[in-house]
């Protein structure tokens, strides 16, 4: 049997260990299969890998005629009754483990058989524009996605850590795991948020200098490429990180207001109309053309809730006195609204 340089680990007989994962072995081989499982953690980790490979590739000839998923959970049984707790869906097992195995009879795949088995594929979601999209990830955390967000996350998760990549704006409640931390990370992988168990908001638009965080229970750890430690946000605390300055501020935070779009409320209060108008397009899926300069200069007040657009033009429109009018352009993706906004 052929076993890979890189381990020691020593492999009981051939048909032995794939006779225990589908029970079709007597009660001295299942002794011997305990008591090899026994001597260390490598062995155990080696049988759980072995029943994960049988499991997924339901395909893969048996020794007995036998229902694979139920043949799994036999293996399971037995190794509760060993008092251990094992995690069969958890593939946290070196390369070398698994590479040093291929040699056990004809049950083992081809390396790159294996690698399909086990390399999580990645998964995209896109939150359409002017609505609002929740996913559920493999370990349970909930993610919403505000409009014109995309999350990427693998379809199972490897290794210590739980990572996905956002870009856009997301609200995380994640499900606590101590030893599999959460990692968020932009997509120039250059801003990371770390955290255990937690509920927070990030935005991070790509076309957007700033990326902000708003931590709302737990803690959050943030980590920026160059810079030697990270930054610890309590709840209610917002991290604004500045793309052109590389500087992080921490300042106190409304978190109801920051969370505001998660049920359909704009909020302003003496905000600044260029921020204002970067809200309202990626809330309505609009664009604006500023035709007077000073337009810019202005703040604006109000909330609305589930309210058309042309609600908020004409609350605008009183307010600040600031006309406008709507139109309509083509372009490679189809036809757009232009809101023009006059002084």
């Amino acid at each position: 049997m052929e076993s890979d340089k890189s381990s020691d680990i020593h492999i009981p007989d051939e048909g032995l260990l794939l006779k225990y994962i589908i029970g079709d072995v007597t009660d001295s081989e299942v002794v011997s299969v305990e008591n090899w499982i026994g001597e260390n953690k490598e062995n155990e980790t080696v049988l759980i890998h072995l029943a994960q490979i049988y499991y997924a590739q339901k395909t893969q000839q048996r020794l007995k005629d036998r229902d694979v998923e139920s043949a799994f959970r036999q293996v399971e049984n037995r190794l509760k009754k060993k008092t251990r707790i094992l995690f069969f869906k958890k593939i946290a097992v070196a390369a070398s483990l698994i590479i040093g195995l291929f040699g056990i009879g004809s049950f083992f795949l081809q390396k790159s058989d294996l690698q399909e088995a086990f390399t999580p594929s990645m998964i995209t979601v896109h939150s359409n524009d002017n609505s609002h999209t929740q996913l559920v990830l493999p370990d349970g955390t909930n993610v919403y996605l505000n409009s014109g967000s995309s999350l990427t996350y693998p379809s199972h998760y490897m290794g210590d850590e739980r990572k996905v990549t956002l870009s856009g704006e997301a609200y995380f409640k994640v499900v606590h795991n101590a030893d599999k931390p959460f990692i968020v990370s932009t997509s120039d992988k250059k801003y990371h948020i770390k955290v255990l168990g937690t509920e927070f908001n990030m935005q991070a638009y790509e076309e957007d200098e700033i990326i902000q965080t708003t931590l709302v229970s737990g803690s959050v750890l943030i980590d920026i490429a160059g810079k030697n430690a990270g930054t610890v946000l309590s709840p209610s605390q917002k991290a604004v990180y500045s793309l052109v300055s590389n500087e992080l501020s921490v300042v106190t935070a409304n978190t109801a207001r920051e969370t505001d779009w998660l049920y359909n409320r704009l909020v302003f209060k003496n905000t600044p109309m260029p921020e204002v108008l970067t809200r309202l397009s990626r809330f309505y899926n609009i664009e604006f053309d500023v035709r007077n300069n000073i337009i810019n200069t202005y703040t604006f007040t109000g909330t609305f809730e589930d309210k058309p657009l042309y609600q908020v033009l004409d609350y605008m429109r009183i307010s600040s006195r600031i006309d406008y009018n709507i139109t309509y352009q083509k372009d490679k993706k189809g036809t757009k609204s232009v809101v023009v906004l006059r002084r």
